[in-house]
């Protein structure tokens, strides 16, 4: 009996377009995984000046910076990583289904709320401001979207640890003293922002920026203080994560520097998440613990020392931070409970809202965000928004500790995110947060696709 002929797969135009792509960049001997490492690691070290480098645009809100350029560079590069990076781990697969599906049922609820094809709103209460905000929290999902994507493609060898790491580290240590020296008056925002107009019609918030007038120091990072204190807190995590767990004077130099980061930066929600992790990480590491003790003596001994001046040059920071157990009494949470009340009252003058939501960006149309983040997803994409990203949540958390105590840290890092969201919008693509879920979505997708990524190693000091 003669054998039957196996007939070879049939392959698109396209796959084979992709095919002799890939081949060509191989016999130039360009290695694919190399250059979207060295991406990703560009993607990272961009994140230390998130200010736009080039005026046009519809939008000051869609100007682009060069984090908004590398994420360009990575969609261009992604088609090419389609038969060169990992085979995905079902997790993998399985979230970036989920992100899909997300980003799927915002351009829904765009579509049929916020453009209110169906007339559920009356003009009485919206307008058409939602419109824009939408085109642009969609546009900022797609950003994420990919460098998730990206960052799940890469292979994390040995050698390409070590470069992240470094990358993460020279974020870390330059946004700190960036943002340090900021609040220090060694550094001006408008120093940092030549290229941006100063007029608030032409730059909206980024004026103020360009103007020197933001009134918390936020380094190279954003014109609102919230953005700064996050970003550091999330590299900080990044940074312990990828160290040797046996390391032990490092991470305590980094705790200590994102502490005091947040304690300047003038966010009291970043203050607040940025102490919970400290708290933690320090109670899980009891080496840590001992030298953060001793440190602190000593520096209780100097401060003691030098305490009028130290007093002088912290009394800002110091009273801004002190006012978390008193503001909620004296200003309503700098007026957060009344935008609370406004925001639940529009839910209840239309009960079906509660489900729907207004429409993903409307929430502009009817006052102001949400400035929580629980209340801002329910505002606008209903309690069915706000469910699926709790149970999101739960199975991040479980995911990140189920990979034991090097992931730890990260599990903390959404804790502490978590609870920041209950006065401002974290985990949500506004303007004032920037690419802040572009970079968490990044580390996650590290983690995902590489959950032995932790380097081991002989106890050094």
């Amino acid at each position: 009996m003669r054998p039957m002929k196996v007939s070879e797969p049939d392959i698109d135009g396209a796959g084979v377009q992709h095919i002799q792509i890939v081949e060509s960049i191989s016999r130039r001997g360009i290695d694919i995984q190399s250059l979207c490492s060295l991406l990703c690691c560009a993607y990272v070290v961009s994140q230390i000046y998130m200010v736009p480098v080039w005026v046009v645009g519809p939008s000051w809100s869609v100007w682009p910076s060069i984090t908004d350029l590398v994420v360009l560079f990575m969609l261009v590069l992604l088609p090419l990583t389609r038969t060169q990076g990992l085979r995905p781990r079902p997790t993998v697969t399985t979230a970036k289904r989920v992100l899909l599906v997300i980003t799927g049922g915002a351009i829904l609820s765009y579509l049929v709320l916020t453009l209110n094809y169906f007339g559920l709103k009356t003009t009485d209460f919206f307008n058409d401001k939602g419109q824009n905000v939408g085109l642009y929290q969609i546009y900022r999902m797609c950003q994420f979207l990919t460098v998730f994507w990206f960052s799940t493609r890469v292979n994390w060898d040995a050698k390409r640890k070590v470069w992240l790491q470094r990358s993460i580290a020279l974020t870390f240590w330059i946004s700190c003293a960036l943002l340090l020296a900021n609040y220090f008056d060694l550094v001006s925002t408008p120093t940092l922002s030549p290229q941006i107009p100063r007029d608030l019609n032409i730059a909206g918030p980024w004026a103020y920026y360009s103007l020197g007038v933001v009134g918390n120091p936020v380094g190279g990072i954003s014109f609102h203080h919230a953005y700064p204190a996050m970003q550091i807190l999330l590299l900080a995590a990044m940074y312990l994560y990828l160290l040797p767990i046996t390391k032990v004077w490092l991470p305590c130099c980094i705790l200590s520097c994102l502490w005091l980061c947040a304690l300047v930066s003038g966010s009291r929600a970043g203050f607040v998440a940025s102490s919970v992790l400290l708290v933690v990480a320090v109670l899980s590491r009891p080496r840590q613990l001992l030298l953060l003790i001793a440190s602190t003596a000593v520096a209780v001994v100097v401060g003691s020392y030098f305490s009028t001046s130290l007093s002088d040059t912290f009394s800002r920071a110091m009273s801004r931070q002190q006012s978390i157990a008193t503001s909620y009494q004296e200003d309503g949470l700098a007026g957060r409970v009344e935008i609370w009340k406004e925001r639940v009252a529009l839910l209840n003058w239309e009960p079906a809202l509660w489900l729907t939501g207004t429409g993903f960006g409307s929430a502009i149309e009817s006052g102001n965000n949400g400035h929580m983040l629980y209340l801002q997803t329910t505002l606008e994409c209903g309690l069915l928004g706000t469910g699926i990203l709790l149970f999101l949540a739960w199975k991040v958390l479980s995911f990140l500790w189920r990979q034991g105590p090097g992931a730890r840290v990260l599990c903390y890092l959404t804790v502490a995110i978590l609870l920041s969201g209950l006065t401002q919008e974290t985990l949500y693509p506004v303007p004032a947060l920037g690419h802040f879920c572009g970079m968490y979505l990044f580390c996650l997708g590290v983690v995902l696709s590489s959950p032995s990524l932790r380097p081991q190693g002989r106890l050094r000091w």
